[in-house]
């Protein structure tokens, strides 16, 4: 498939690889990448994010969805996210190794404590994702078993995965 009219969707847990995989695809296909949570977040606050409100985030959404290519990674599976799956040619579900998964977050942690990102995370912070992405993984398993894109999506464990993906595409 060309890289015209190329639609990606990457989905996966916190720590999974999502960002990873979309820097990848975006240098090799040469489509720009969003991350839904720069349109879902307003990090205008020096020191503090809030939600943007939703005619906000779904305009942003929207207006993206109408270039004819992207690569679109987030976590989420809501409502206001429906349509990046539909039309999406390819959902990518990074499923990767729990400990793995848990690692990255520990380590995301800890640079962004102990640096100047801002919002500076809290260990409470650190607690409430991990326990977030318990029930997380369940509801994504629910997701993907649940939908009617069962021929659009790729799931992605391993680098090679990604090769193979990246094979399909040439």
């Amino acid at each position: 498939m060309k890289n015209d009219n190329l639609k990606i969707r990457i989905i996966g847990s916190p720590g999974s690889g999502k960002t990873y995989t979309s820097n990848i695809l975006s240098k090799e296909l040469n489509i720009k990448t969003i991350d839904l949570d720069s349109i879902f977040w307003n990090t205008s606050l020096a020191n503090n994010r809030i939600k943007n409100n939703y005619i906000n985030r779904d305009s942003r959404l929207n207006s993206i969805l109408l270039n004819d290519s992207w690569i679109i990674e987030g976590v989420y599976i809501s409502p206001w996210t429906f349509h990046t799956f539909s039309e999406a040619n390819y959902i990518l579900v990074i499923k990767t190794n729990k400990w793995t998964q848990y690692y990255r977050l520990f380590k995301r942690f800890f640079i962004r404590k102990f640096t100047n990102y801002r919002p500076k995370e809290t260990l409470t912070d650190f607690k409430n994702l991990i326990s977030w992405s318990f029930q997380y993984q369940k509801d994504l398993d629910n997701f993907i078993s649940n939908n009617s894109y069962s021929n659009k999506i790729i799931t992605i464990k391993t680098s090679k995965d990604l090769n193979d993906f990246l094979k399909l595409l040439n």
